[in-house]
């Protein structure tokens, strides 16, 4: 007689030591957050979002696991040929309807004359509050503090402000996230830097997306 086709048993203990060791729960903070980042990937192309309800998604992120109290992100805008502030996060009212106000254009953008700033990793700068134009202190939400002296080299003062740029594939800037008022109030470690910066990186492509539905639409 032919024998009979028993069926592959998988071990029950290697299941449950497998099972147990790569759960889909996220168990602590940095998997949380590649949980939330993998979200922020797929509401990144979901074209029912809009722009402002996609990046007030990224500061919630950002405010939740890299403890910036204070998160401005722009776009470009392809009519004016220049930058806007789109989302304001952790701001009194009439501070973030300043913000809205706001226009840059390329020189203010990428330059150095107006806004001075000491690059911190492949597509952020960090701008100390000593080399910012008096038209930018009525947007603090504390007294300006560009006369107080750093007692230490990493304090992050009133003013300063890291400034995270998105790129297209051409290097053109498609939109910036800008932070400020860490609750440690020092400067953020070197792999919190890397992890915004890919935080940006998945914001440029939401951009682009966006973008071509609307080429498209037009079209």
């Amino acid at each position: 007689m032919p024998a009979s086709k028993i069926p592959f048993q998988i071990d029950g203990q290697l299941r449950q030591y497998i099972e147990s060791r790569y759960s889909p729960i996220a168990r602590d903070d940095q998997e949380k957050f590649i949980e939330a980042l993998v979200g922020l990937t797929e509401l990144g192309g979901d074209r029912k979002q809009t722009m402002r309800s996609f990046f007030e998604q990224v500061t919630r992120l950002i405010f939740r696991f890299f403890a910036f109290n204070e998160i401005v992100m722009g776009l470009y805008d392809r009519k004016r040929k220049d930058w806007y502030v789109e989302s304001v996060f952790g701001f009194r009212s009439e501070i973030a309807a300043e913000y809205k106000r706001l226009r840059y254009s390329r020189e203010e953008m990428v330059g150095q004359d107006r806004f001075p700033y000491i690059s911190i990793g492949r597509t952020s700068a960090f701008g100390p509050v000593e080399g910012l134009p008096e038209s930018e202190r009525k947007l603090f939400s504390r007294p300006y503090a560009a006369g107080v002296s750093r007692k230490d080299l990493d304090e992050f003062h009133e003013g300063d402000y890291i400034d995270v740029l998105m790129y297209d594939p051409h290097k053109n800037v498609v939109g910036w996230i800008e932070l400020s008022a860490p609750r440690g109030g020092k400067l953020p470690s070197r792999m919190t830097v890397m992890w915004i910066e890919v935080i940006a990186s998945v914001c440029a492509s939401a951009v682009r997306y966006r973008w071509s539905l609307e080429d498209q639409s037009e079209g």
